[in-house]
């Protein structure tokens, strides 16, 4: 049996936790809804497999209130655009909250839920993004509020 030691394992460790986690970057934004403070964009992870989107839903208010997530491939689903190119980037999966259509989530006072939406990777030196439900187009013929987050600013990568 061939033995290494504890500091050479450690080093091989170590190089190898830096290679993969040198992929993926973490943006803490915590970016209120311009139309609702209680909307906030927590977080946005990039890598070369997928961006994956935290969206964190508080109720601040006295009031329960309800929310529903859009399914992947109906016309309200997220979307994320990168404002410098126009490159769209459509919704891949979403959890977090119910899908619209079939129940609706109930958010009770001093409650919080978390949304997360992942899309396809980002082009590379994306900086400025839009990120909404709905292409961030109002639907005069709905009564749900349709969430855009209109300048998400990237920190330098």
């Amino acid at each position: 049996m061939r033995r290494i030691s504890f500091l050479r394992f450690f080093t091989a460790l170590s190089a190898l936790a830096v290679a993969c986690g040198a992929h993926a970057q973490s943006f803490k934004l915590l970016q209120p809804l311009e139309t609702d403070a209680d909307v906030v964009l927590q977080e946005i992870v990039l890598d070369a497999q997928q961006t994956r989107v935290t969206l964190l839903l508080k109720n601040t208010t006295s009031e329960t209130f309800e929310a529903c997530a859009q399914p992947t491939g109906s016309t309200e689903a997220f979307t994320l655009k990168d404002l410098d190119s126009g490159t769209v980037l459509p919704q891949r999966t979403i959890g977090g909250l119910s899908l619209c259509g079939g129940k609706m989530d109930i958010i009770k006072p001093g409650r919080t839920k978390f949304l997360k939406i992942t899309f396809p990777p980002l082009p590379a030196g994306a900086k400025r993004l839009q990120l909404g439900e709905a292409s961030c187009q109002p639907r005069p013929d709905s009564d749900l509020d349709y969430w855009c987050f209109k300048n998400i600013a990237l920190p330098a990568r």
